[in-house]
């Protein structure tokens, strides 16, 4: 079954995806995606945002030189990016197109010298979908671009829906929470909250990137050790913070740690 994106673009559309990324959780993902991408990309590349949503990426990326399109499901959420792309003045965000992850036909060939998706296999439950972005994301790009593919790891997903069992029952059955450990797709069993999950193995998506034409080059967890910890490591002493970031990085790569700390990404370049 592939994935009910009219239940996608109604989540996005009252949810309120700036704000996230303003909370501490979401500032600190923010914050160490923006380190990666910075150490990573060449100055004054093309960036395609591919589900980058209200534009927080696009203007952080624009903001350091970068020229990028914002592509994304939502029409609501492109808006909140129009207003504030207008706010913060920046001709560097070149377009806000209306665009599915499986299907950039509006891109040329070899048009962009890098992809970040923060968004779209947090989403897409069936394998013909994923397997279509990925083999999409490398025709777009140039020969050696890049991609960074942002996602939610099985097993964090799994113990997140224990989470959201617990809160919001009605969202998440026994048979639900079955199904998403056995497959690592989740469907909302109602239209309030996260909707059309995809929680793959990490090597999974690997294996995907590889499949369609890419060279692995990292894979990493977001948040590591600080995930969901991020108002606790606020108020610690100075020093411990700085030892639990020094900590954070060195252990990010560990499988053990990518696995149930949320928020993971994968780096990946197009083979020539």
């Amino acid at each position: 079954m592939e994935t009910n994106l009219d239940k996608i673009r109604a989540y996005y559309a009252s949810f309120d995806e700036w704000g996230r990324l303003d909370a501490l959780e979401g500032t600190r993902e923010l914050t160490r995606a923006l380190e990666i991408l910075a150490d990573k990309l060449a100055p004054g590349a093309r960036v395609l945002d591919l589900g980058g949503g209200p534009g927080r990426y696009a203007i952080e990326l624009a903001r350091r030189g970068h020229r990028v399109v914002l592509a994304d499901l939502s029409p609501e959420l492109l808006d909140v990016a129009r207003r504030r792309v207008a706010e913060a003045d920046l001709p560097g965000v070149e377009s806000f197109d209306v665009v599915n992850a499986t299907d950039l036909g509006r891109y040329a060939d070899a048009s962009f010298d890098a992809v970040i998706a923060f968004g779209p296999f947090y989403h897409l439950v069936a394998d013909t979908e994923r397997r279509r972005a990925a083999a999409e994301i490398r025709r777009v790009l140039v020969p050696h671009g890049q991609a960074f593919i942002a996602f939610i790891p099985w097993l964090s997903g799994v113990i997140a829906l224990i989470d959201r069992a617990a809160a919001r029952p009605a969202q998440v059955s026994d048979a639900v929470l079955r199904t998403a450990a056995d497959t690592g797709a989740f469907s909302n069993q109602t239209t309030s909250g996260f909707q059309e999950g995809y929680y793959p193995q990490p090597g999974e998506l690997v294996q995907l990137f590889v499949a369609s034409g890419f060279q692995f080059e990292d894979l990493l967890s977001l948040k590591s050790i600080a995930h969901d910890r991020a108002d606790q490591v606020a108020r610690l002493e100075p020093d411990v913070r700085v030892e639990v970031e020094r900590l954070a990085r060195e252990l990010c790569r560990r499988p053990e740690i990518i696995a149930i700390c949320g928020h993971a990404l994968l780096v990946a370049k197009k083979s020539a």
